[in-house]
Formats: C-alpha cells, sequence, structure tokens
C-alpha cells in the first residue's frame, strides 16, 4: 500500500474540508464519487487530494471542531468495479480523541486503474 502524508484546510464558512498530498503531484482531473465527496487524481490516476462539501454533516461534526483535528487517514481501494475509501478524523472533543468514521463507495466508471493507498496527516 502506498502511505502519502498529507495537509487539510477547512473553510468554516463554506463548511469545505480539503486534504491534499503534501508532495507535488501533477493533477489530472476530480471525481464526485458520493453527494459532497470529491476526489482528485493525478496523471498516473493515484488520489491525491479528497474535498469533503458540507464537511459536517458528511461527519456528524461540528464545525466548530474541525479546528480541533489531531488526525486524518484515508484509506482509498480502487479496482476494476469500485472506488471505496474509508475515512478517519480523530478529533479532540472536550479534551478527549473522539473518531469520526465515513464510508464512501462509487462505480469506476472512469477506469482507474487498481490500486491501493493510505493518505495520513503527518
Amino acid at each position: 500500500m502506498n502511505k502519502n502524508n498529507v495537509v487539510y484546510d477547512y473553510d468554516y464558512q463554506n463548511d469545505s474540508l480539503f486534504i491534499h498530498c503534501v508532495d507535488s503531484y501533477d493533477y489530472e482531473v476530480s471525481l464526485e464519487l458520493d453527494n459532497d465527496v470529491i476526489l482528485d487524481l493525478d496523471i498516473n490516476g493515484k488520489p491525491v487530494a479528497f474535498e469533503f462539501l458540507n464537511a459536517s454533516k458528511v461527519f456528524h461534526l461540528d464545525k466548530s471542531y474541525f479546528k480541533n483535528l489531531v488526525k486524518i487517514s484515508i484509506q482509498s481501494l480502487i479496482d476494476e468495479e469500485s472506488i471505496k475509501l474509508n475515512v478517519q478524523l480523530i478529533v479532540l472533543v472536550h479534551n478527549r480523541n473522539q473518531v469520526f468514521n465515513v464510508n464512501c463507495i462509487a462505480s469506476n466508471l472512469n477506469n482507474i486503474p487498481s490500486m491501493e493507498t493510505e493518505l495520513v496527516t503527518a
């Protein structure tokens, strides 16, 4: 599994969470996987960025807690038929780490090559 470090930016006003690779990459295309979940691929078809629109609703988390993100981990599994994401946020809530998970699945209609990757905050 390829493991890559990511950074994130949360836009409080628009309630969007953008997570992207630290290493430079050549952007190719954005795919909407699910309502409010967008995946960016590089020219090799590798997942390099994710955007969660209406992030507080997607993660069932109050907007104010996005400033307390401790760790983000995204595992993506792409095969001939589907794109699967397992997203885990660890957030400091009332001085305790709380885990919030979101799983997404979409058809691989763009024939993205099969791969398994993990993106985590450093």
